[in-house]
Formats: structure tokens, sequence, C-alpha cells
């Protein structure tokens, strides 16, 4: 990597690691470098924390400004490189509309199936072909929240390293199992195998969350934003649940809608009970 300091920042935009930094804006330039992007003081400084897997930070002279002197000390302790680039670089590389003076290249942690279905937390959102960005980085913020085991992303669901979901996740993405699958019913039928039910949110469900016994090791569902779920998710066995909402709303955003069905799920685990969980518990 090129010597740079803040006394000499990297100032041209024709250099093969900008060039690599730049393919990152691009779902098919994050998976041939297996990495992405993080950005601001404080995602980095989480991210060197957690050791999640920094490559490289990126900086320009104004970080060693006090409130960057955290993450240059933590990327001199665990030896990351850094490359000091000019302001202005930084502003046509960093994709937020106002960009702090670093990043990071972090690389894409792969999980196994087996990582959520056998986690000790036993409930696990399902995002099949979410198409907003927030929307995902939310869901993955709210799942570590809740204590949930993590997410299970299908096919055409937007990439959860996109830079609006790293965001929307705020250090999230860092620490929560995310897991990409290639065929959704195959595993919900492996979760099934291994004792878990299935509750898909839809509009016209015939129960609400409050029915469900979520004590019971769960996978709950989250369909596309404006379509939902097709019923190919939906065979018979899957509890088909709605969000009781008042007369003059017709939906909820998908990542609030997982927020409180995660939340609930929270109020039984620690001690709270559904007034409908028994009875229902043995309509499976």
């Amino acid at each position: 990597m090129e010597q740079t300091s803040p006394h000499h920042p990297l100032s041209g935009r024709d250099n093969k690691a900008i060039r690599t930094l730049a393919s990152l804006a691009d779902p098919k330039g994050r998976r041939k470098e297996k990495a992405y992007l993080v950005e601001g003081v404080k995602m980095v400084e989480e991210a060197l924390r957690d050791r999640a897997g920094v490559r490289q930070v990126i900086a320009s002279p104004s970080l060693t400004q006090h409130h960057g002197k955290g993450v240059i000390s933590l990327a001199g302790q665990q030896g990351i490189p850094i490359l000091w680039i000019s302001a202005r670089l930084m502003d046509q590389i960093a994709e937020s509309k106002t960009p702090q003076p670093v990043m990071a290249v972090v690389e894409m942690r792969e999980y196994p199936e087996d990582r959520l279905i056998d986690h000790r937390a036993q409930l696990i959102v399902l995002a099949h072909q979410l198409q907003d960005p927030g929307n995902l980085g939310t869901i993955i913020r709210t799942v570590e929240a809740a204590g949930a085991s993590g997410v299970a992303v299908t096919p055409n669901t937007v990439d959860p390293c996109n830079a609006k979901s790293v965001r929307a996740s705020m250090g999230s993405i860092l620490r929560v199992p995310v897991v990409r699958i290639t065929d959704a019913n195959g595993f919900l039928g492996a979760c099934r195998a291994k004792g878990f039910q299935t509750a898909a949110l839809v509009l016209n469900g015939g129960e609400t969350h409050f029915d469900l016994d979520l004590r019971r090791p769960t996978v709950i569902v989250l369909g596309q934003e404006g379509s939902g779920l097709e019923e190919t998710l939906l065979p018979d066995d899957v509890r088909r649940v709605r969000i009781p909402m008042a007369d003059t709303i017709d939906s909820l955003n998908v990542a609030t809608s997982a927020a409180v069905i995660l939340y609930e799920a929270m109020r039984q685990r620690q001690g709270g009970r559904s007034p409908h969980a028994t009875r229902c518990a043995g309509n499976d």
C-alpha cells in the first residue's frame, strides 16, 4: 500500500487502492473483494473494538483532531494500516451526503444456516425479497436490540452490506449473524425439523401476534414492502399473523412490523404472557 500521512494525503483517484475502494459501492465489487465499507468515527471505532475484521482504515487529515484519536490509536494497536486521503477525495468516495473524515474496509462474514438455527435465542427473522436498504438495516438493528438469533435473507433481497443498510444498522451489522440463503422453503423446512414454528406477517392474517406463544422457537417471515409474501412460502402449517391497527391505517412499514413482533417475543420471554398463548399453543 502506498505510504501516506496526514501531512501528505493521497489526492488523486488514479490509484489502485482508490479504485478498489470505489468498487465497494457496487454489490459485484463487494462480492469480489468480500468486503464492504463502514463510515464515520463511531462506526469505525465499533468495528475496531469488536475485532470485526477491519482490513484498512481510510482517513482524511481532520481525523487527527481530538474526535478521531481513538480510531488512530486502535488501528495502531491492531496493526491495521491507515490510508490518508484528502478531504476532497473522501467526499468523492464516501456514500453519505455529509461524509465524516474516516471509513474502514471490513471483511464480509459468511455464516452457515446452522448458526441461526442452533442459536440459543431460537428467534430468527427471515427477510424475503426486501428492497429498501434502510428497512433491512433497521431490522438488523432491532434483531440485536431484541436479543434474537439473526437474520436470514433470500435471493433478490437488497444487499445487507449496502451503504444505506450498514448506516441504518448503526453498527449492528458488525455483530448480528446475517445469513444469505438460497432456498427459503428449504431453510424453513430445516427450521421446522428442529421444532420451530413459522409466523408469517400478512395483512389478512387469521390471528394477531398477541395470539402466538413466542416463547417457542420461532421464525418470523417478512415479505417485500409492496407485494408481501407469495403463497409458496405459506403452506398450511405456517401461522398467518397480522398486527392489529386502527381502521384509518391499512399497513405498517416492514421494519416497524418486525420491531412490534420482536418486542412482543421479548416481553413474553422475560416473563410476560400473551392472554391467548395457552389456547393457541394447542392449535398448531
